[in-house]
């Protein structure tokens, strides 16, 4: 038998061949796997700094990331059967409209790898994406307005309900925005970039704090023969809120729960639990909030009454304790509420 001998590389004679007869260190000087531009071209909206990506806007992912990116996107990489190329891009910032990408790529064929590299540098482009040109151009499609029923909202209502429209404004869809958000006397406005959102954000709104919705439109011009028309939704949550005290039908009551399933009270008086139906709670008074109550100290506790001093005048008197009272051990201080002549417990939280 004759042995073969070895290959050897066609320009060195030395190595085994790597590719197309070349060794690995014959190959690199031989055969480019990676070709960069001398620039390329980067476009950022100058509002929201969002990405133009071919024929279409998308959301930044950091100015570093959409640089890097373009880089890798103007190099060109040789596809060879039995080669894998892998780049990393390194950046270095020139100006406000300049940076340079140095490319770095390493190629792997077989066993052995070698590695390439290029700079190329990334021109920014500054323009203007479509929803920023509708924002700023006063184009919006729904305004969304959330007030209360014979009340101004509370702070952590406002709170609240901006969180809320914040989540429910889906940050994938560039249609999808909040132009401008308003606190007025007594609640908030918001213009809304899409009508359906609109409808979808004030029904969820809805659900979760309660209320009543009521909706009107008007026509704001035409595009292509069309008459447009912009939608305001009203959310009027409900007149009540937990914590707060109300009258109906000569009861003192505490409001433990205002929802969409109505509103939950709790009878002072004897301290059971009621829920108000149909328009019983349209016939509530509203006396106030915590800001009425008082803290007073218990002297003595026999059933039915308890005997506190008054925190204002720091006299005695008695009350008729509900069934919460008695049921956990006797406490140093008690909540109460002066409402006209009576006196009442209140419970805590």
């Amino acid at each position: 038998m004759i042995a073969l001998a070895p290959m050897k590389c066609i320009v060195c004679g030395k190595r085994a061949p790597a590719l197309g007869g070349l060794c690995t260190d014959c190959l690199s000087t031989r055969k480019r796997f990676l070709e960069v531009p001398e620039f390329c071209e980067l476009t950022l909206c100058a509002h929201c700094g969002s990405v133009f990506l071919g024929r279409r806007w998308e959301n930044s992912r950091g100015d570093r990331l959409e640089l890097e990116d373009a880089a890798r996107r103007a190099a060109k990489i040789s596809n060879e059967d039995g080669v894998t190329v892998e780049t990393a891009v390194k950046i270095r910032p020139v100006n406000e409209h300049n940076a340079d990408a140095d490319i770095e790529a390493t190629v792997r064929i077989g066993k052995r790898n070698l590695v390439q590299s290029g700079r190329t540098r990334v021109r920014i482009r500054r323009a203007v994406c479509e929803r920023c040109s509708k924002i700023h151009g006063k184009y919006y499609e729904a305004i969304l307005q959330v007030r209360a029923a014979g009340r101004k909202l509370g702070r952590e209502e406002l709170v609240a309900v901006r969180r809320r429209v914040g989540e429910l404004t889906k940050r994938d869809d560039r249609e999808d925005y909040v132009r401008m958000e308003e606190e007025v006397d007594g609640g908030l406005d918001f213009q809304l970039g899409k009508l359906m959102r609109g409808k979808a954000i004030v029904r969820a709104l809805a659900q979760e704090l309660g209320g009543k919705v009521t909706e009107s439109s008007k026509i704001v011009g035409n595009k292509e023969g069309r008459e447009l028309f912009r939608v305001t939704f009203l959310l009027r949550l409900p007149g009540f809120r937990a914590g707060d005290f109300i009258v109906l039908d000569g009861r003192t009551l505490l409001v433990t729960h205002a929802g969409p399933q109505g509103i939950s009270v709790s009878d002072l008086a004897h301290g059971k639990a009621e829920t108000l139906e149909g328009k019983a709670a349209d016939r509530a008074r509203r006396l106030g909030g915590s800001e009425l109550l008082e803290v007073a100290v218990v002297l003595d506790a026999r059933m039915p009454e308890v005997t506190i001093l008054d925190p204002v005048s720091y006299k005695p008197f008695n009350v008729v304790a509900p069934d919460w009272f008695w049921a956990k051990e006797r406490p140093e201080n008690v909540r109460i509420l002066k409402a006209g002549e009576d006196i009442f417990l209140v419970p805590d939280g």
